[in-house]
């Protein structure tokens, strides 16, 4: 299981960044899915939301492979509103951050509101090896709903 993020890592970090593996600007991708090259070529909701628009806010590192995933949400009357990730991993961790928050849109803050099986779906299918990154994604959802952001 993913263990939570350790704060203090620095913010000037760009949204999406490839830590290793196969690179998405290359070939490699072809031995994807398309909706999971899509997804890896085009991450949505890449970023960080506006601090004022955080209600909710969630990191997790997987320590076997490095990755580390970090979702920002806008949570309204128990609904996800708003998504918004930042990654640092491979392409699997890039992927299922992008479509992790695609299938969040509109849906019940609760738990198993999202599933893997759900994120693999809307990719078309996780190779094994990439597997992984399934775990975080849903590891780092449920770190957010356990880390509200308290105004003062």
């Amino acid at each position: 299981v993913p263990a939570p993020f350790r704060e203090g890592r620095g913010d000037g970090r760009r949204a999406v960044r490839h830590a290793g593996g196969m690179d998405p600007a290359d070939g490699a991708s072809a031995a994807f899915s398309p909706p999971f090259a899509d997804h890896l070529r085009h991450p949505r909701n890449a970023g960080t939301l506006a601090p004022a628009s955080v209600t909710h806010r969630g990191a997790c590192d997987d320590p076997a492979c490095g990755d580390r995933l970090t979702l920002d949400l806008h949570v309204e009357d128990g609904v996800v509103r708003e998504s918004r990730f930042r990654v640092e991993g491979c392409v699997g961790a890039i992927a299922c951050g992008s479509a992790l928050t695609t299938l969040l849109a509109g849906r019940a803050a609760l738990p198993d509101a999202v599933t893997a099986g759900e994120i693999e779906a809307a990719l078309g299918g996780v190779p094994s090896a990439k597997r992984h990154a399934l775990r975080l994604a849903i590891a780092t959802w449920r770190a957010a709903l356990a880390g509200p952001v308290h105004r003062t």
